[in-house]
């Protein structure tokens, strides 16, 4: 991974989760993709309303847990915030990042765990 790949995910993620969704959108490619729990998108169109919903729904900022990559690849481990500021479980991430923008994300999250943290309670282990 290089030092451009994590700024340009550092960028997007502090856009989107500080709620500014037209910044966060150009980091993304127009042909970019999107793979998750229950949500598969084929452009950067498609998708941002769905994270405009989702960020509505959560608290601001994030928190980086670790990043590794390998060239434009990179797997990002971070935590974000409830509405009412409790801790959600942690999210990774798979970015892949083309000519100076994010071409696809795969989320891959628990997703027991997190309708549970948004419902304000404690996850079961």
């Amino acid at each position: 991974m290089t030092q451009h790949v994590l700024d340009i995910v550092t960028a997007y993620q502090d856009a989107w989760t500080s709620g500014d969704l037209i910044a966060a959108a150009t980091y993304l490619a127009p042909d970019f993709t999107f793979e998750g729990a229950g949500a598969s998108f084929t452009s950067a169109d498609e998708f941002v309303p769905f994270l405009a919903r989702f960020s509505s729904r959560i608290g601001r900022g994030w928190r980086k847990v670790a990043a590794f990559g390998d060239g434009d690849e990179m797997l990002l481990m971070y935590e974000l915030h409830g509405p009412t500021g409790q801790p959600l479980p942690p999210t990774v991430d798979h970015f892949v990042v083309r000519d100076g923008k994010i071409a696809a994300e795969t989320l891959v999250f628990d997703s027991a765990a997190f309708g549970q943290a948004m419902a304000g309670a404690t996850p079961s282990r």
